[in-house]
């Protein structure tokens, strides 16, 4: 395993600390706790850094129908899975069926979450509503997002959180974005700060084996970059420090805690994780699909650094870890 030393114990431990809330499935059946779904494998961006690049509507474009999503989800809930994220290969908001999807989980009291552009307004009840905005005007966004959506996105968000307010007080609207620079997080939070969102989150760069910040001045930059949205949040409690920046450095030999998630595409197959929807391991209705998940290999060296199962990585092979002379406290 690699470390640099840029971990600090310091930092809240914000995804580890989630799987104190499930010792009994760390310390006994290890089975999962969150579902990926991707409910379809289009999308309206066109994100250059994109793992997945479908955005070109195609004979293999497919949206996951609401009869099969309750067939998936009944099965995952079956599995042990507690919550659910709206996630994925595609933007889940343009699935036809997804106002139907969401009011059977609201209705049946699932808790999900939903990741999204957001550049169709959809008037649900989450427990939360994540905008990747990634931008501080129309230039910028398109930069990033491939296509010019910036103020049709914010006014999205200002005509949700109004209905919101009313409709769903407990969901938790936010935005966020990848920055590159700490200069990107002053622009992007001067131009959004108006938004009347619940918090602002930055996030680091993701590439594979961490290659993004493979170059000299890496450790200026981050940083440059950490101490910016620490000034921010001095002055606004909705800024939010992501737990990713303090593990840059982090390459883990395997993914111990694998067993936590499982991610399922528009077809009901079982992706090793929501990174690698090109890895395989089975259907969500095969009968033996955790057995085929817990014997799926995958390469770490491919993985993208950071990565949100890092933070359970550590915790679940810490709780496994020997201790020599464990029976003198």
């Amino acid at each position: 395993m690699r470390n640099t030393g840029r971990w600090s114990e310091r930092m809240e431990n914000i995804a580890g600390d989630k799987m104190f809330s499930h010792i009994g499935r760390v310390l006994n059946d290890q089975r999962p706790i969150t579902a990926d779904i991707f409910l379809t494998n289009y999308c309206n961006n066109k994100c250059p850094y994109c793992t997945y690049g479908r955005w070109e509507l195609d004979a293999q474009a497919y949206s996951m129908k609401y009869e099969e999503f309750i067939t998936y989800a009944e099965r995952l809930l079956s599995l042990g899975v507690e919550g659910f994220i709206l996630t994925g290969g595609g933007e889940p908001t343009i699935n036809p069926d997804i106002m139907k999807i969401t009011a059977w989980m609201e209705g049946k009291g699932i808790h999900y979450g939903i990741n999204t552009n957001f550049n169709r307004l959809v008037y649900i009840k989450p427990d939360y509503l994540k905008v990747s905005l990634d931008g501080w005007d129309e230039e910028s966004y398109e930069k990033r997002r491939g296509v010019r959506a910036y103020e049709k996105v914010r006014d999205n968000i200002a005509r949700y959180a109004s209905w919101k307010r009313i409709n769903s007080p407990e969901t938790s609207l936010g935005i966020q974005i990848v920055v590159q620079d700490h200069e990107e997080v002053y622009r992007f939070y001067d131009a959004n700060r108006d938004l009347p969102v619940d918090y602002i989150s930055f996030r680091p760069a993701e590439s594979t084996a961490g290659d993004f910040y493979n170059h000299e001045y890496a450790e200026k930059d981050i940083n440059q970059s950490i101490e910016a949205i620490k000034k921010l949040k001095q002055e606004d409690e909705r800024v939010t420090l992501n737990f990713k920046w303090e593990m840059l450095d982090r390459q883990e030999d395997r993914c111990t805690a694998q067993w936590a998630q499982i991610a399922v595409n528009e077809h009901g197959e079982v992706m090793y994780c929501c990174h690698k929807p090109y890895q395989i391991v089975g259907h969500v209705m095969d009968e033996d699909i955790l057995e085929k998940k817990r014997a799926a290999y995958t390469d770490m060296g491919q993985c993208d650094i950071p990565c949100r199962m890092t933070a359970p990585n550590m915790f679940v092979a810490q709780m496994e870890k020997e201790r020599k002379d464990a029976f003198f406290i």
